[in-house]
């Protein structure tokens, strides 16, 4: 037994319709209170009768009468106004500061015994989701209503990085935005070291050769770490070259060349060829930031985002390394990827800054429009009879299969919460 059931039991009254103190008092629960999931009691301004008197005030639960001392509530003044001490096990007595003894109710024996053991199975069992038994019997109409919450949840979890990031930059959206989508076309692998290269290039030095694509490759490859060996081909002896006397002229320090991850990625997705399409990017995109901003429809990210290496890797890979020909764009499922993991949640911020939130409006619209997402997780919901149709739903069920099922939260989610009411009735 812990805690948490006890709370459930009590937010929902999943309780006896005749409950009585331990004193013997009849007691009726004429509104459980507001759950306090901070300090203090948990429960605030409940309402009860206690033999035939009505009280407000707030009610504590433990799984032993005897936590309460064992939390030292006796000599906290938060804990004055308590007027139930709800446990499982009633093993001591228990006063206020003033000694004045408190009603207590025992809920042993009080509530459904089957209600607990499907609880214990949804936290024993090793299925891909605690419910995935009994998913089934799950009520659609309360999961379509919980889909744009857990959205937005798993967006603000992304906000609190892009708050960070947005103050070390003084709030400097250009270069904010320039940051993360550096670390956004790592796609995860090479996330890091991307950050890191454009942390080592400030967007305002890169506009300073925008109109240049060589000086822009020579200033990402050279910083990367991937200009240092000796070159064959004539094209990359000239972007090192040329990064040596920009290094020189702006006092550049790189990272290293080592920081990059190859393993288990394909070809296309190796890290020069990001590099040279996010070269490519910053090439043709005047005012990225405002652009997103500007967007009515995430179709044009199509257009933002659709970029295409420079000639030389047409045929490259990796530097002096020939492959066959052929242009390396970066691909529509990769740009839709950044309209989720980077628009949107930029969408969202923008419009929490700046009080818009029509803003906010706007990244759960494009989530709407966009395809559902392809990875392994949205399979197996597609497995156990849960579609998604567009990315508003990928992103929900991401945020529940990591937020909820993995950390067994089956009591604060809103599918759990149902199927385990639903065997109480």
């Amino acid at each position: 037994m812990n805690e948490e059931f006890l709370h459930y039991l009590w937010k929902y009254r999943l309780l006896d319709p005749e409950l009585r103190t331990v004193s013997g008092e009849p007691l009726v629960v004429l509104h459980p209170g507001e759950h306090n999931r901070d300090g203090g009691p948990d429960f605030f301004n409940a309402r009860l009768k206690i033999n035939g008197t009505t009280w407000a005030g707030n009610v504590e639960i433990h799984v032993k009468a005897s936590a309460w001392y064992k939390h030292r509530h006796q000599h906290d003044p938060a804990y004055d106004n308590v007027i139930l001490h709800t446990v499982y096990e009633n093993d001591v007595e228990v006063t206020r500061r003033s000694d004045e003894k408190i009603p207590t109710l025992v809920l042993k024996g009080h509530f459904p015994g089957y209600i607990y053991d499907r609880y214990r199975d949804f936290q024993e069992n090793i299925n891909w989701i605690p419910c995935q038994a009994v998913i089934d019997g799950m009520d659609p109409f309360i999961f379509e209503q919980w889909i744009p919450a857990l959205a937005v949840e798993r967006i603000e979890e992304k906000l609190l990085l892009l708050k960070k990031s947005l103050e070390a930059s003084k709030f400097d959206w250009e270069e904010t935005f320039f940051r993360n989508l550096a670390r956004s076309f790592g796609f995860r692998i090479n996330a890091q070291p991307f950050e890191l290269l454009a942390r080592s290039l400030p967007w305002k030095l890169l506009q300073k050769h925008r109109n240049n694509l060589f000086q822009l490759e020579a200033l990402l490859f050279g910083q990367a770490g991937m200009l240092e060996q000796d070159f064959m081909e004539e094209y990359p002896r000239l972007l090192q070259q040329e990064y040596r006397f920009l290094k020189e002229k702006y006092g550049l320090q790189g990272i290293p060349g080592s920081l990059w991850k190859f393993l288990r990625l394909r070809p296309s997705n190796f890290p020069a060829i990001r590099i040279a399409q996010f070269a490519c990017l910053i090439h043709h995109a005047k005012d990225l930031f405002l652009s997103v901003l500007e967007s009515r429809d995430p179709r044009e990210m199509t257009d933002l985002f659709g970029v295409q290496a420079s000639g030389y890797w047409d045929t490259h890979f990796l530097f002096g390394k020939w492959s066959t020909s052929k242009p390396k764009l970066l691909g529509i499922a990769s740009i839709r990827l950044l309209t989720v993991n980077l628009v949107t949640p930029f969408l969202f911020l923008y419009g929490e800054v700046k009080a818009l939130p029509s803003y906010k409006e706007k990244g759960l619209a494009f989530l709407e429009l966009l395809p559902p997402e392809s990875n392994s997780d949205i399979s197996h919901w597609n497995e156990i009879g849960i579609p998604a149709p567009d990315s508003l739903h990928t992103q929900a069920l991401l945020q529940l299969k990591s937020r909820y099922c993995d950390n067994k939260r089956c009591l604060e989610c809103r599918i759990g919460n149902q199927l385990l009411r639903e065997i109480a009735r």
